[in-house]
């Protein structure tokens, strides 16, 4: 299932340590040529595994902020 959601990051953050290629269950995000993580809209599902574990706080979701996210993180104890 496809939503509206999707994870983009924000290279100049990114340090490609590679923790959203491990975590993401759809095994979306790759390293790319400029040494950056990159996802893929089409591909992604919008679970925000990537945003919750990216060291660098380099992964957003499009249409929630960081601190939405984290807000969200939080009350699910996960954070």
């Amino acid at each position: 299932q496809v939503g509206g959601v999707v994870a983009v990051v924000d290279g100049e953050r990114c340090a490609a340590c590679l923790t959203c290629v491990r975590v993401c269950p759809y095994g979306v995000p790759v390293v790319n040529e400029r040494g950056e993580a990159e996802i893929d809209v089409a591909k992604c599902k919008g679970c925000g595994s990537c945003v919750a574990e990216c060291p660098g706080r380099a992964i957003e979701l499009m249409h929630y902020r960081d601190e939405q996210l984290w807000a969200k993180v939080g009350a699910l104890g996960v954070g």
